[in-house]
């Protein structure tokens, strides 16, 4: 049966986790009526979100799963003398959205609902490598304290979100270059720019970024990316927030676990199918 529609979709990031969200909206998506008009994303799940938009998420995946089955390690010490770089990410990330994202993938994404990024600007007194480490710690701090759905802490102390449309890319290599900005983790990525500037992972700033579609209107769906348990979530009722069922068996940053993966994947497709049961009698 169809349901009603969500407004827009905010996925939330998560490195390896967010394959999650991929399995959920696969699942999900027959069964609604319209798309989304607008999408917020950020770090990985702004990936998430750009594969399943641009009708590329099952070859993402595939090639994903691919090169992880075939990369041994997460850390290589033995590099440091060699003039590479130790960890192994960000060349993996990239080669995976450039091997999804080409022209057609782009038009049919620019065709559809309107993708915003959130990235984290540094605060204006602080250098690139003195905005990692405040920003690590603003998200342990809080995370450790209180893990609140969406922190406030980085802001406080002056790191600036700014939202980005994938529609303003040109190209995949732009796309690309977007995502990567959005999910700049040092030391598993190098510091990176995006317009010239240093640009952060957006979840140092919210990792569920609803203020990229707040002003949109209508039901949100968030698709999260590990559970809280700790404290309730928002009981709104415009908004619908979807946690995994249980613990994703895959950390953030493992790209050595194509079975984790495949398995995190399937979870997202059991959880959906969960929620549109709970749904049959009062509908989406």
């Amino acid at each position: 049966m169809e349901h009603s529609d969500f407004a827009s979709v905010v996925f939330a990031g998560g490195g390896s986790r967010c394959a999650w969200q991929v399995g959920f909206w696969e699942e999900l998506s027959p069964f609604l009526k319209n798309r989304p008009r607008a999408v917020g994303a950020v770090s990985a799940g702004a990936a998430m979100a750009c594969f399943v938009f641009s009708g590329k998420a099952p070859a993402a995946m595939d090639y994903f799963q691919k090169i992880t089955a075939k990369n041994p390690k997460n850390f290589y010490p033995e590099n440091l003398f060699k003039g590479v770089p130790l960890f192994p990410h960000l060349e993996m990330y990239r080669n995976t959205l450039l091997s999804a994202f080409d022209g057609n993938a782009l038009k049919t994404l620019h065709q559809g609902p309107d993708v915003r990024i959130l990235l984290s600007r540094p605060p204006r007194w602080a250098g690139p490598g003195l905005a990692v480490l405040l920003g690590f710690l603003c998200y342990q701090i809080e995370k450790t304290l209180s893990a609140p759905l969406h922190p406030t802490l980085a802001i406080q102390i002056g790191f600036r979100p700014e939202i980005v449309s994938v529609r303003s890319c040109g190209t995949p290599e732009m796309l690309a270059a977007l995502i990567l900005a959005s999910s700049c983790t040092p030391p598993f990525t190098p510091v990176l720019r995006w317009n010239g500037a240093v640009a952060l992972d957006g979840g140092l700033i919210d990792n569920v970024p609803y203020r990229a579609v707040e002003h949109v209107g209508g039901r949100t769906l968030f698709l999260l990316t590990r559970s809280y348990r700790r404290q309730s979530l928002p009981s709104i009722p415009e908004h619908a927030y979807i946690q995994p069922s249980r613990p994703i068996v895959i950390s953030k940053w493992d790209y050595t676990n194509p079975e984790g993966l495949l398995e995190t994947y399937e979870l997202g497709r059991q959880d959906a199918r969960r929620f549109l049961q709970s749904q049959e009698t009062s509908g989406l």
